[in-house]
């Protein structure tokens, strides 16, 4: 067969445009009359093909740039909640003022629906609020099996423990509920949500475990030693 006979495919034709990518500068009125089927049925130009692909990668790009500035916005705004806190726990000086603070903390600043923490031991101990004071022997029952596996546990509660933790009237179903490691007092630092979801067990706990650390040991500080 001659050459000159041979059917011209498309990989021919990608090929050499590919080969010569300035073709359509030396034959720029080839532009103007190539055609492209739109998805709704129109005919567009090519010029108009790429202008439409260049606004639609701009577009992208935009979209890209304003997800990473609001990234970085949200993560500067997070860097300087996470610095006041710091500064606040490290301030304080009494241990139900300290309590109060990381409560808010969370429920104010976090938009956690409940935060509850507690002290395991006996009532009027280091003239702590009672509300706050749970018995060793009651606190044993509630987070023995929370705890078994991890210093933290995530995920759903049952209804007693959301009860005796929360409150009948919160109607969490799932918290994330760390032990503090304080070497003075035990307690523990409770999250709760009412929200299926919220605290899954495969969340990651990093933050959590750092305001836990920083809080027990300012607690630390704050109680007298045993020897005094």
């Amino acid at each position: 067969m001659s050459i000159f006979n041979k059917k011209i495919s498309e990989t021919d034709v990608l090929n050499y445009l590919k080969e010569n990518p300035n073709f359509f500068v030396k034959h720029p009125e080839i532009l103007e009359i190539l055609e492209i089927e739109h998805a709704s049925g129109e005919a567009t130009s090519l010029i108009e093909k790429q202008v439409e692909i260049i606004k639609k990668k701009n577009l992208d790009v935009t979209n890209k740039l304003s997800e990473f500035l609001e990234n970085a916005e949200h993560n500067q705004n997070l860097f300087f909640k996470i610095q006041n806190l710091i500064l606040k726990i490290i301030s304080q000086t009494n241990l139900n003022d300290l309590a109060d603070f990381v409560e808010s903390f969370f429920q104010e600043e976090l938009k956690t629906e409940i935060c509850k923490i507690y002290f395991f031991t006996p009532e009027n101990s280091f003239n702590l609020e009672t509300k706050r004071v749970i018995t060793p022997e009651i606190a044993t029952s509630i987070f023995s099996d929370l705890f078994k596996t991890a210093e933290i546990s995530l995920g759903g509660l049952n209804d007693e423990t959301s009860s005796l933790v929360f409150g009948a009237q919160a109607n969490i179903v799932e918290g994330a509920i760390g032990k503090l490691k304080s070497s003075k007092i035990a307690g523990t630092l409770a999250l709760g949500s009412s929200e299926i979801g919220k605290f899954p067990k495969d969340s990651e706990t990093l933050f959590l475990e750092f305001v836990i650390a920083v809080f027990s040991n300012q607690i630390d500080k704050i109680l007298p030693s045993t020897n005094e």
